[in-house]
């Protein structure tokens, strides 16, 4: 087993007798290292008893220190072996990954290529028609004198609403019916979107416009 010279021990063999120094000495490295208890009853022999199971003790703690030392260097050596196969698994991976990545976009730029429909110019907005309810507001305006450029959204509701019921010459019929019948009354200062195209009263207005116009053809069909 391992010898742990102690302080204590050197001081004890100093007290001795310069004579029997080198024997006791040499029992306590018998022993450490072959395990040999000194023969006969020498002077120092006591002494000898008491230190050996400290000796016994020294070695045991040493032994222990050297395999947990050996148990750490060879975790140490493990991680670090386990540490570089994990790196280069990730490397691997990493580079797989990408790849199969490269190799996906690559197909879905083809498909894409393949979905793309052939190219158009596209459309000039400038000669599309506007909405009818901004047509007839340029027939109220052209009709009036006005130069109105926006109505409230519940006039244009209610334009788009009958769109399909009227046409714009019949707006600017109407518009042209209301401004006639209105003419040197408190009501001419109505003449507006607001009032000929709102919600409550369109609907009306139309009517009364093309009774009128009916009203009108069969007195000229009359005269004839």
């Amino acid at each position: 087993m391992p010898m742990v010279i102690h302080d204590d021990f050197w001081a004890a063999a100093k007290a001795m007798p310069e004579k029997q120094r080198a024997a006791f000495v040499y029992a306590l490295a018998a022993y450490s290292f072959e395990g040999v208890e000194p023969a006969g009853s020498p002077p120092w022999l006591p002494t000898f008893l008491v230190i050996k199971d400290r000796l016994e003790m020294g070695a045991k703690a040493s032994e222990k220190g050297r395999r947990m030392a050996n148990a750490r260097w060879g975790k140490k050596n493990a991680q670090a072996s386990g540490g570089s196969d994990a790196q280069a698994y990730a490397a691997a991976h990493a580079q797989a990954h990408a790849q199969a990545s490269a190799t996906q976009d690559a197909e879905k730029e083809k498909e894409k290529e393949k979905e793309l429909p052939p190219y158009s110019p596209p459309e000039d907005h400038a000669c599309a028609e506007p909405p009818f309810w901004l047509q007839c507001l340029g027939a109220l305006n052209d009709a009036l004198g006005t130069a109105y450029t926006t109505m409230p959204e519940k006039c244009r509701l209610t334009l788009e609403r009958n769109e399909a019921a009227y046409s714009l010459g019949q707006v600017r019929d109407m518009v042209a019916y209301k401004r006639d019948g209105w003419a040197n009354t408190k009501y001419r200062k109505a003449l507006t979107p607001n009032t000929l195209f709102g919600p409550d009263h369109f609907e009306q207005y139309m009517h009364e416009a093309k009774d009128d116009a009916k009203e009108a053809q069969a007195y000229a069909e009359y005269d004839r």
